[in-house]
């Protein structure tokens, strides 16, 4: 998500001279503290992101060898039934449904 924001420099191209203005001046000083927070808001939200998808890749990796475990378990011991791995796919497909619509993330 990067907003494509104009240069004060863009924006008085048609009168270049305002921009020696010491109102003008100061205006766009704020302006680009203002963008510069902007860019580093943005940054924020994106490593917060990626943090998010780390932990639902590692959660993700943990519950399939979970499950192969479990299964393997069951075939080698014969004690509980085998995993249902149609039905642990879907639970796995709505888990990352429901995380990523809680943390906002868009795939």
């Amino acid at each position: 998500m990067t907003t494509d924001l104009k240069t004060p420099y863009e924006i008085f191209k048609n009168k270049p001279e305002l921009l020696e203005n010491p109102e003008v001046k100061k205006l766009v000083s704020e302006y680009e503290e203002v963008c510069d927070t902007l860019i580093d808001l943005q940054q924020v939200s994106e490593m917060s992101k990626e943090k998010y998808l780390q932990i639902l890749v590692r959660e993700i990796r943990e519950s399939i060898s979970m499950e192969l475990n479990c299964d393997l378990e069951a075939e080698r011991f014969g004690e509980s039934e085998r995993v249902n791995f149609k039905k642990a796919t879907e639970n796995l497909r709505d888990y990352i449904n429901d995380y990523c619509r809680d943390h906002k993330i868009y795939l």
